[in-house]
């Protein structure tokens, strides 16, 4: 086991916490407006994980006895379009219904941090606790089933070089998730709904890539891993582009 691959989840959890403080630190913005970002996060992440405790593996299951390419079409478009419709279209309807919907600029970057940090804070946690608890009980991995032991010991023997990959990607997400909520407040502002489709639009592009990537790449191999995190950067960038247009509008 490579005990180092516990830096990923501190590094992930200094992404969540650094990001909210220096927009804090710069603008001033009060805590609330961080807070508004966590809740829709809960909000739009809920239902997701009831997805997956319910319905997402019997039919990727199924969707698996079509082939590779039918697979990865049909989950990508599940996948994506739940992110996209949840993550984008959901909180659309809140702020839309509530007084958040009137916030400035700032204050809405600072709920889309929010969102982003959360989600960098939660993921954070539970790659930490996850290497934590095999460093403290080396033991408890007897207690796996053998089906999923292969594939836990394959993660907690990744050679260090994957350390940065998670941290990255948490950085890339988060910039990901405030274009696309300040897509959300423009499309409210503007009562243009082309902005609240590219919110989504841009959501499911993110996550609709995932079932091809496990299905084509080996994610064992450090380079597959950089590989689908240089993706995510493309997106980040192209979100960083989007929020500095809006900034000037």
């Amino acid at each position: 086991m490579n005990p180092y691959l516990i830096l990923s989840g501190v590094g992930m959890l200094l992404v969540g916490a650094i990001a909210p403080f220096l927009w804090w630190w710069k603008k001033r913005i009060e805590a609330k407006f961080f807070l508004y970002g966590l809740i829709l996060w809960i909000i739009a992440i809920s239902p997701k994980y009831i997805m997956d405790l319910t319905l997402t593996d019997p039919l990727f299951s199924y969707l698996k006895g079509f082939g590779d390419a039918v697979y990865v079409i049909l989950a990508g478009l599940y996948v994506g379009l739940r992110t996209g419709l949840l993550e984008s279209g959901l909180p659309y309807l809140i702020i839309l219904k509530t007084k958040i919907k009137e916030i400035n600029l700032n204050q809405a970057i600072a709920v889309g941090i929010g969102f982003g940090s959360t989600e960098a804070l939660f993921l954070g946690f539970s790659s930490f606790m996850n290497v934590l608890v095999f460093l403290l009980y080396p033991d408890f991995i007897n207690k796996i089933p053998e089906s999923q032991r292969e594939v836990i010991l394959q993660q907690l023997n990744q050679p260090s070089i994957v350390i940065p990959a998670p941290i990255l990607e948490r950085t890339f997400i988060l910039v990901i998730h405030v274009f696309a909520i300040l897509l959300i407040f423009y499309a409210i502002r503007k009562a243009d709904i082309r902005y609240l489709v590219t919110s989504v639009l841009y959501k499911t592009v993110t996550d609709g890539s995932i079932p091809a990537f496990k299905t084509y790449l080996d994610l064992n191999i450090p380079q597959n891993i950089y590989l689908v995190e240089l993706y995510f950067g493309i997106l980040a960038l192209i979100g960083l582009l989007g929020i500095e247009k809006i900034m000037e509008r």
